[in-house]
């Protein structure tokens, strides 16, 4: 199989640097200050913005760090990228009405998301992304992968603050931590910090499906 299926509507990689773009001018930074700070060339940055070009998984966690926005802003069919820093977005149970009203132009429910109306985001070298909550929520990000047939999240190990947890549904994932590797099959699953190293590749002929939460690094609330 090749890369996942990008759904019907516009391209998935002009939408990406659409988003990148708005959340960029938002911010008022330049294209060499952006690319400074997640370490890649001022004409990659370029080529993401006018759609020549997807982010890796390493790239998209460099941008959404850079920006202050969750990882998820740059997901199609979801809420237009925030203007407000990511320490000043809402929780969960935050602001109810801003949940229900991002979960009613999802699908219409406040609590289920129709597979169908998946907020997604296609990432370099045949990997999907697709977020399984009606809105974005602060403390983590609960998402489907899809890796097709020989796509990796990045050449090399690379590393983001948080927690992420995976289960595989279907197909094989090599999951690289630091200097182990370890195969997930069907039904198998695997917990660790972000900050080690670690890279994902489907070693297989089959497309490879997994649940993982990416559980946010949060400061201590005060008090604690």
């Amino acid at each position: 199989m090749a890369d996942p299926e990008p759904r019907a509507g516009a391209d998935p990689a002009l939408e990406i640097g659409a988003r990148v773009t708005a959340c960029r001018l938002q911010r008022g930074m330049k294209v060499s200050e952006l690319a400074r700070r997640i370490g890649v060339s001022p004409s990659m940055v370029s080529q993401i913005e006018r759609g020549q070009s997807r982010p890796s998984v390493s790239t998209l966690f460099g941008l959404a760090e850079a920006l202050d926005v969750p990882v998820d802003a740059f997901f199609r069919d979801s809420e237009p990228p925030p203007s407000p820093a990511r320490g000043d977005r809402p929780g969960p149970l935050g602001n109810l009405e801003a949940f229900r009203g991002a979960a009613r132009s999802a699908g219409g429910d406040r609590h289920v998301v129709r597979r169908a109306e998946r907020a997604a985001i296609d990432i370099e070298g045949g990997v999907r992304w697709e977020r399984l909550t009606p809105a974005t929520l602060a403390e983590l990000d609960f998402l489907e992968l899809v890796y097709a047939p020989g796509a990796e999240s990045h050449p090399a190990l690379y590393r983001h603050p948080g927690t992420e947890m995976v289960l595989v549904l279907s197909g094989t994932l090599d999951i690289v931590v630091g200097f182990e590797r370890h195969r997930l099959e069907p039904g198998d699953s695997i917990c660790f910090p972000s900050s080690t190293p670690h890279r994902y590749v489907n070693p297989g002929d089959e497309t490879a499906r997994a649940v993982t939460v990416l559980l946010h690094d949060t400061p201590p609330r005060n008090g604690a």
